[in-house]
């Protein structure tokens, strides 16, 4: 093994004569640089290695030895928790001369190529972060020293396989960041040498597969990361062991089926399936996820909600369905969520079809984002009507031109935003207008700027006038509808009377009345002459009149 000493002349000696400063590591038995100047040669070097650690640790006990702090790195030489950080200074080995009563080591952002035995000159470490490196591989038995040690952070290096044994001795490790390595498979044994982990992060890998006994061992795990990997399939064998599996991230992986059971641990309470290319989900996928608090199922291909998929988690708090191919939300499309308080339908593009009842059973929901689906135009009445506990709603750009005002107690909101939406300012938002400018509210909304008409497009609604917006008084109303009834009372009696009028007129010519007379009317009798009688032409063209003299019916 390969020592690093701090050098000085010692005085009177030849120039170019080497000693090592006392105090720091010499040499192992059977090298050739100088030994201290006080111990006799008679003295083995294998007493000096022995009495050099017997004193160190004494040293450190009393906290009269400090250990080497290389350059350009900070050492805290703290009785409670001694720190060694060297975060991008070039090291291409880890330092040994430190305190060896070290809690934490940070060197990241080095060149540093192997750990090799370099850690077993501090035992005592409990954290060591080694990111962003260029690690190739972890022999067997690098942290055999570390009995104490509860976070292993090496993420961001080229770490290509793990060897059986390469995690001996991590008895009491609780975290370990494998992420951002090139890691094709994980053998089964490695992790049984770490039975008390909690946190494994082995995201952003080159993992397509786990075999089935990959967690046997490893029963205390609580969180696991596999976020972008090569996964056509969800590892669900080798999850069935971890039973205290709270947190689970299958999140950018090539997922796209997910089959009855796929998930078969109970105590899972947070599920992230985002970015993959789920397109079916069966209805029993969730069958044993009764205590799921949250799911992501952002950027996938669903073309519909699965509603029956859905129905299995009566504990399900949050959900998001964003960036999917949803075209509509039909009726019941969350029933039995009746706890959820959280959903997001953003970046739907299909998205047309909003049933006035989709969200009919949640009655707990407290924020709905429904943003930036371009064809969503309006707003059902009834769909917001039965959130009652509803604080913060998104509504950002999307194709609405209006919002029902009795749809849900606005004033009750905490948030509100409806920006980037074609907006026509009339006399239908008043109310929004009122309520943006009222400065005795809680709610927080950012102002909206009006597209339509054009003698207000580009203004902010909470400044328009009622006037602006087309609005007239409500007396001003009254005033109309009572003149445009008495106007139209008046109208209508004119005209009957006038009906009535010429009907009179057309009798009165008909029966004779009236001046002057029609044609085929008699003239009115002359009271010097004689009775007149209407006597029949020969040719019964026409009739005349003339006097005629009463003449006996005897001569007739």
């Amino acid at each position: 093994m390969t020592c690093y000493h701090n050098t000085a002349l010692r005085p009177g000696s030849a120039a170019g004569s080497v000693v090592p400063v006392a105090g720091l590591v010499p040499d192992m038995p059977g090298s050739k640089t100088a030994t201290f100047m006080d111990i006799p040669d008679v003295i083995s070097a294998g007493m000096v290695w022995w009495w050099w650690w017997w004193l160190v640790w004494w040293g450190v006990a009393v906290g009269g030895v400090r250990g080497f702090c290389p350059s350009l790195c900070t050492c805290t030489e703290a009785i409670t928790e001694p720190t060694l950080t060297c975060v991008g200074v070039n090291h291409t080995v880890v330092p040994i001369l430190a305190n060896p009563n070290l809690r934490r080591l940070n060197i990241t952002k080095n060149l540093i190529t192997s750990i090799s035995d370099s850690l077993n000159f501090f035992p005592l470490l409990e954290v060591i972060d080694l990111s962003h490196n260029q690690l190739s591989s972890l022999e067997a038995g690098s942290f055999k020293a570390q009995h104490d040690l509860r976070e292993l952070r090496m993420a961001h290096n080229n770490l290509s396989v793990l060897t059986v044994g390469s995690l001996r001795g991590l008895r009491a490790l609780n975290l370990l960041d494998l992420s951002h390595n090139m890691l094709a498979s994980i053998p089964g044994e490695v992790l049984r040498d770490v039975p008390q982990i909690q946190v494994l992060l082995i995201g952003h890998n080159k993992l397509y597969s786990l075999p089935q006994d990959t967690f046997r061992g490893s029963s205390a795990l609580t969180y696991l990361d596999l976020c972008e990997n090569y996964f056509r399939n969800v590892p669900s064998a080798a999850l069935e062991v971890l039973t205290d599996l709270r947190v689970l991230h299958l999140c950018r992986n090539r997922l796209t089926r997910l089959e009855s059971d796929a998930f078969p641990t109970d105590s899972l309470m947070s599920l992230s399936l985002e970015t993959n290319s789920i397109d079916f989900i069966s209805d029993a996928a969730f069958r044993r996820l009764a205590n799921l608090r949250q799911l992501n199922l952002n950027d996938n291909l669903l073309r519909e909600v699965p509603t029956d998929a859905l129905a299995q988690l009566l504990s399900l708090e949050t959900l998001l369905v964003s960036r999917n191919k949803l075209k509509s939300l039909e009726a019941g499309a969350f029933r039995s969520l009746s706890r959820l308080s959280k959903l997001e339908i953003s970046r739907c593009p299909l998205l047309s079809h909003l049933h006035p009842g989709a969200l009919t059973h949640c009655a707990s929901l407290r924020s709905l984002t429904l943003s930036h689906n371009p064809l969503v135009q309006s707003i059902p009445r009834g769909f917001l009507a039965s959130l009652p506990s509803l604080r913060d709603l998104d509504l950002r750009a999307n194709g609405l031109q209006s919002l029902p005002a009795t749809e849900v107690r606005w004033q009750g909101l905490a948030r509100l935003d409806l920006r980037s939406n074609p907006i026509v300012c009339n006399c239908s938002l008043h109310w929004l207008a009122q309520l943006l400018s009222a400065s005795n509210t809680t709610l927080t909304a950012p102002d909206l700027q009006c597209d339509a008409p054009d003698k207000v497009r580009g203004r902010y609604l909470s400044r328009l006038s009622a006037s602006e917006l087309s609005c007239v008084d409500r007396l001003q109303i009254v005033v109309g509808i009572v003149a445009v009834c008495v106007s139209s009372v008046l109208l209508l009696t004119l005209s009957l009377l006038l009906c009535r009028y010429q009907r009179r007129h057309k009798r009165d010519k008909l029966i004779g009345r009236g001046w002057p007379p029609g044609p085929s009317a008699p003239w009115p009798p002359d009271d010097n002459a004689a009775a007149t009688r209407h006597i029949m032409a020969d040719d019964y063209a026409y009739h005349t009149y003339t006097a005629v003299r009463s003449v006996p019916v005897t001569k007739v």
